[in-house]
């Protein structure tokens, strides 16, 4: 893409855990050698961890204005509200979201 800003990228976790009821889906897996917080796994595997959740289901925002010829846009993407069953073990997490 030219021109393009990314202007902030950022994953949230909820540090309020509720227990959710569910059937797990389809997983990922990702390595995690060495015993990485979450929050911080999923920033390394940003691009890979961002096309599974795409196939969950986004909420696409997008406005856009042109002002004295000159364009510019904001497109905000927010996953469903989606509880995840999460199992860490030693050298990988499995994510997958319950429905």
């Amino acid at each position: 893409m030219k021109d393009v800003i990314l202007y902030n990228e950022k994953f949230y976790i909820s540090k309020a855990m509720q227990k959710c009821k569910g059937t797990p889906q389809e997983s990922i897996t990702l390595s995690n050698e060495k015993n990485k917080p979450l929050k911080q796994l999923l920033s390394d595997v940003d691009s890979e961890f961002i096309e599974y959740i795409h196939k969950l289901g986004l909420h696409v925002k997008h406005t856009g204005i042109t002002k004295n010829m000159q364009n510019s846009s904001i497109t905000i993407i927010t996953l469903k509200t989606t509880c995840f069953k999460v199992d860490f073990n030693d050298f990988f997490v499995k994510i997958a979201p319950l429905k």
